[in-house]
């Protein structure tokens, strides 16, 4: 896994006119989806809660992704896509939460209704309020969107939240991208943000969109020879994305291996170019950082493990 860095504010031209259409129908979308919620929490819950999620919606993004953040790949795995188009994952889950206890055992996430007593506990709906939000979403393989790899896993240190009660001067306090959205059922009560979230919930699983620099992947997870991986220095959350995710499976290492290899035949490559030419006029870059820099923006598959690898090639070189 590497970050990717993404502000819809930088786009311009056409892209910025497409972004804007998109962001109305994700805001009609989930507008509906809390006016559905809501009915059925505020109803006699005997049926099972069914919200009406338009999934051309995140695919519309998982395409513009895959195209111009992802470069064709997993923003999980980092293996190629490009010849399926994968799935729009959602960061949390959309529509049912479970976790792992101490024991081992995974569970439903469960929640509490604002103002209720303790026994009025539901399900946890799932961030259906996210479903449609470009922070919660990133492309992925079918095995990391699957049940084999996170699906509905969403470990958490604190507690899963839903509706959360705010003062308005707390309401108020939000900067206008990490602004929560309003019940219209529980006055006082709010959607927060993944931004809001991710410091009351303190997700295990690392996100690849965006990261806090404390939530770097690269700070969390280590690559060392032959593809192999692990959590670097014991991070809970280096393991849990490992765990959840599988990143640590043969079919994956054995890529990660190759693309090591791959690195390293270019590498070579560049310093032998860096023997016998000039730096570029143009870009006063060497061949070898233009090569870094390729993989340091995620250009190629498995860029962290090749950008690992090569600092264990540099420690090697007398």
């Amino acid at each position: 896994m590497i970050g990717f860095s993404f502000d819809p504010d930088g786009l311009d031209g056409s892209e910025r006119a497409w972004w804007d259409r998109w962001r109305v129908r994700a805001r009609n979308a989930t507008d509906r989806l809390i006016d559905e919620f809501e009915g059925w929490v505020a109803g006699p819950n005997v049926q099972k809660l069914e919200l009406p999620f338009n999934s051309e919606i995140w695919t519309d993004l998982r395409t513009w992704y895959l195209k111009n953040l992802t470069n064709n790949k997993c923003a999980y795995c980092e293996c190629d896509i490009s010849g399926f188009p994968g799935d729009a994952e959602h960061y949390r889950p959309k529509g049912a939460v479970k976790f792992k206890v101490a024991t081992g055992r995974v569970e439903i996430a469960r929640w509490d209704l604002p103002n209720q007593a303790s026994a009025q506990s539901k399900v946890h709906p799932g961030y259906f309020w996210l479903a449609y939000d470009w922070r919660n979403l990133v492309p992925a393989c079918s095995f990391c969107n699957s049940g084999l790899g996170k699906n509905e896993r969403f470990d958490v240190s604190k507690r899963h939240l839903v509706l959360v009660p705010l003062t308005e001067n707390e309401f108020q306090s939000f900067g206008p991208r990490s602004k929560p959205l309003p019940s219209r059922t529980f006055p006082g009560s709010y959607y927060l943000s993944p931004e809001t979230l991710d410091v009351l919930e303190d997700p295990h699983v690392l996100s690849p969109l965006n990261p806090r620099p404390d939530r770097d992947p690269r700070k969390h997870i280590f690559f060392g020879v032959r593809g192999i991986i692990e959590a670097r220095k014991d991070s809970v959350y280096g393991a849990k994305t490992i765990e959840i995710l599988r990143l640590d499976r043969e079919d994956l290492r054995k890529r990660r291996q190759k693309a090591q290899a791959e690195f390293q035949d270019d590498y070579f490559d560049a310093l032998r170019k860096e023997d016998l030419v000039d730096d570029d006029p143009k870009t006063n870059e060497t061949a070898v950082n233009k090569l870094l820099a390729e993989y340091q923006k995620g250009e190629h598959f498995f860029s962290a493990s090749a950008l690992a690898f090569h600092e264990i090639i540099k420690s090697r070189i007398p």
